[in-house]
């Protein structure tokens, strides 16, 4: 990725997230497993970028090393300005499934991570908060339910809400709508689009839809099977907001054929090459 020279002209800008060289290496029962391999990339304040591959090839061993939920191998992730060896403030996962806490309402499940972190005192405080994201998910009225009383999609939003409520730079997601039916998972992808929009949020989305790579994206990269590496990064030039009926424009199509050209030519010739 071109850095941009600031405003004087002097010195480039320094990206918002940058992996450098990032390898991961597991013990396996008979020889190390090679997880990730050399992986390096550049995101923009602001941007959104999937990781897609085949299954088993990093993706979400990347996402974990960049919110310090493992250590890498070797290599540096550095988060606006500062390194990341940890798990850190700045950082917000969401995963496959919302898991929420089914004995508390959503306005407590929202309040979890700072009642966790600070205390219930803190997360009486930050209640406000709470109120505004859950209202921004379009889920005023629900304040008070329990997760049993809530669809699918409407756990999803929750659990976004969940993420958000620490006012993360970061914003870190593991197949996060992949267990929704088709439609909600379309409704799911603009609603997120528009709350990443809202809080001008920069976000890393784990998928193994291209179709739902490119709805999100301003750049998706693509990894190649074990070792991951990215073999490829492909920057999605489509306009903001995205809307549902663009999935069957030609601009749209052409990047999914790129995409799956990628993942299932490029990657196959590596490997018998």
């Amino acid at each position: 990725m071109n850095q941009q020279p600031n405003v004087a002209g002097n010195t480039p800008a320094k990206p918002f997230l940058s992996l450098t060289r990032i390898n991961k290496h597991y013990r396996g029962a008979r020889e190390p497993v090679h997880a990730a391999k050399d992986v390096s990339f550049e995101l923009e304040r602001g941007q959104t970028a999937s990781l897609v591959g085949a299954s088993g090839c990093g993706k979400s061993t990347v996402l974990k090393m960049i919110a310090g939920l493992l250590r890498p191998s070797s290599g540096e992730i550095h988060l606006d300005g500062r390194r990341l060896t940890g798990p850190d403030k700045g950082v917000g996962i969401m995963f496959q499934q919302p898991t929420l806490l089914p004995w508390r309402t959503v306005t407590d499940n929202v309040l979890l991570p700072i009642e966790i972190r600070q205390g219930k005192a803190a997360a009486k405080l930050a209640a406000e908060r709470a109120k505004s994201l859950i209202h921004m998910a379009g889920l005023t009225g629900f304040e008070e339910a329990l997760p049993g009383e809530l669809s699918g999609g409407m756990a999803q939003r929750a659990a976004v809400c969940r993420m958000l409520v620490n006012e993360p730079d970061l914003l870190l997601l593991d197949e996060p709508f992949g267990a929704l039916d088709e439609f909600t998972r379309e409704q799911m992808n603009v609603e997120f689009q528009r709350i990443c929009s809202a809080r001008k949020a920069t976000a890393i989305v784990v998928t193994h839809s291209i179709q739902e790579a490119v709805f999100l994206s301003d750049v998706v990269f693509v990894m190649s099977p074990r070792p991951g590496r990215i073999s490829k990064r492909i920057d999605i030039d489509l306009p903001r907001p995205r809307t549902p009926d663009m999935v069957t424009s030609s601009a749209f199509n052409e990047y999914v054929r790129e995409i799956h050209h990628c993942l299932f030519v490029r990657n196959s010739e590596a490997n018998h090459g």
